[in-house]
């Protein structure tokens, strides 16, 4: 029987984080799931799925580096993010800064560790959203963190190929989240009518594509989870 592969998950105690937890043990993943602030949340998940936890702020340099010595991971999937809404005019330099610290900072300390780290055939998912491609009101410093995702991966997938890492992005579909409850309940109704299929599950479908490419030697690409045109 082969070793079970060991897959790092950040930002895990979310919705989409913690359905995509779930699959890859149910996969027989062995699985560390990052947190920081939910404690409480970190310990229902490992309750419910056995995961191992490794809390630390991956928008802080030293803290990934940490997260990283005398691990051998066999992939990396990164979701930490946080979203602040205000219009463009009414965002502040600081929210600004928070922003691009925890939604683009910590995308560069996880993926440049991974590089450093993951073995000939591993993997790193970079998770993005439709935002970066589209845009959306309210969200212009979340936006702006999530497309520059996007550039960093392709540069990372050029960079990696020669060690034989694949680094992909993917956009999710519509989920309500933690993230997206601040949006009020007019402007959730209208994000869950862009879904052409009402019944859709993303956190569903955003485990199964993110096991997906866990078992290809598909590079970077930028796949959406999403059943909105």
């Amino acid at each position: 029987m082969q070793p079970q592969k060991q897959v790092l998950v950040t930002g895990a105690t979310g919705t989409l984080g913690s359905a995509l937890v779930g699959a890859l043990v149910e996969a027989n993943f062995d699985v560390v799931a990052n947190f920081w602030h939910d404690e409480n949340r970190a310990l229902r998940l490992r309750d419910k799925t056995g995961c191992e936890l490794a809390r630390a702020d991956v928008s802080d340099e030293l803290s990934v580096e940490t997260l990283f010595e005398n691990r051998n991971f066999d992939a990396v999937i990164h979701l930490a993010a946080r979203n602040r809404d205000a219009l463009l005019l009414r965002t502040s330099r600081r929210d600004w800064d928070d922003m691009v610290k925890i939604n683009l900072h910590s995308a560069f300390f996880v993926t440049r560790a991974a590089l450093q780290t993951l073995p000939r055939g591993g993997h790193l998912v970079l998770v993005s959203s439709r935002v970066a491609e589209r845009g959306f009101m309210g969200q212009s410093a979340y936006s702006a963190g999530k497309a520059a995702i996007l550039g960093l991966m392709k540069t990372a997938a050029r960079e990696a190929a020669q060690n034989g890492i694949c680094v992909n992005a993917v956009c999710p579909g519509w989920a309500v989240s933690e993230l997206s409850k601040a949006l009020g309940d007019r402007v959730l109704r209208a994000r869950e009518r862009e879904n052409w299929l009402p019944n859709a599950d993303a956190r569903e479908s955003f485990a199964a594509l993110c096991l997906y490419l866990l078992h290809s030697r598909v590079s970077g690409q930028v796949l959406r989870s999403d059943c909105r045109i």
